[in-house]
């Protein structure tokens, strides 16, 4: 009795059909999925901003116009058909969390770079950047030192958002078997979980801790990022 408590202790989850210790990999998978959900967000962020950034500064103007008709094409484009093509594409050992990261940043910025040429287009009929203008202020300094602090909570609870994005999509892909190779992620665990055949035999400890863990990442980051947005705009929470 004392011998099945001690290791029931050792390893609470059990362990795999080879002996891994399934809580450690889920411990490790948290991090490895917050690693991938970073990486989108910051993806996404440079890619989404400087677009938004300069179509919003140069609202009418031809580039604007060549920006935008970028961002609405992939915003076309059926992001997901897409990541998976490329994440199949590409040789087994060289899909790691840098590639997923890329991959899934590289079609979640469209939406990010509209919202920030809308905001600009607003911001930019304000009396301050009139002054700027007056001032002799170059279109780069208004958008750095006028514009882009009056939007920092958006872009705070944006980032936020794109780690959500970041971690659902590596789990789906993950499971249908494109995912990462050669690094546990909870997404990866959902996979083996269906390869172990988890799911008919009733494993629960394979794939119910994941899975759970994925939505609360899921929810408490676009928790986070509605919180950002009404702290930072008290009048967003008054209805």
């Amino acid at each position: 009795m004392c011998a099945i408590l001690t290791l029931a202790l050792e390893y609470p989850l059990g362990t795999d059909a080879i002996g891994c210790d399934l809580f450690a990999m889920f411990l490790h998978g948290i991090r490895m999925s917050l690693y991938i959900g970073l990486i989108t967000a910051v993806i996404s962020m440079a890619v989404g901003m400087p677009i938004g950034v300069i179509s919003g500064i140069r609202g009418g103007s031809f580039l604007d116009e060549v920006l935008m008709g970028i961002t609405n094409l992939v915003l076309a484009v059926p992001s997901w058909l897409v990541a998976i093509l490329f994440a199949a594409m590409v040789p087994i050992e060289q899909r790691g969390p840098e590639f997923m990261g890329l991959v899934l940043g590289l079609f979640s910025w469209p939406w990010f770079a509209r919202a920030i040429r809308a905001q600009f287009y607003s911001l930019r009929e304000r009396e301050f950047v009139y002054l700027s203008r007056m001032a002799g202020y170059s279109d780069s300094r208004i958008a750095f030192e006028d514009l882009l602090p009056n939007i920092g909570s958006f872009v705070a609870s944006s980032f936020a958002s794109f780690m959500a994005t970041g971690i659902g999509g590596e789990a789906g892909l993950a499971v249908i078997g494109v995912g990462i190779t050669r690094h546990v992620s909870l997404g990866m665990m959902l996979y083996w979980a269906g390869t172990y055949q988890a799911y008919i035999r009733g494993a629960w400890w394979y794939f119910l801790p994941a899975g759970i863990t994925i939505v609360l990442l899921m929810v408490s980051l676009q928790l986070i990022a509605l919180g950002l947005e009404v702290f930072f705009n008290p009048r967003l929470g008054e209805g």
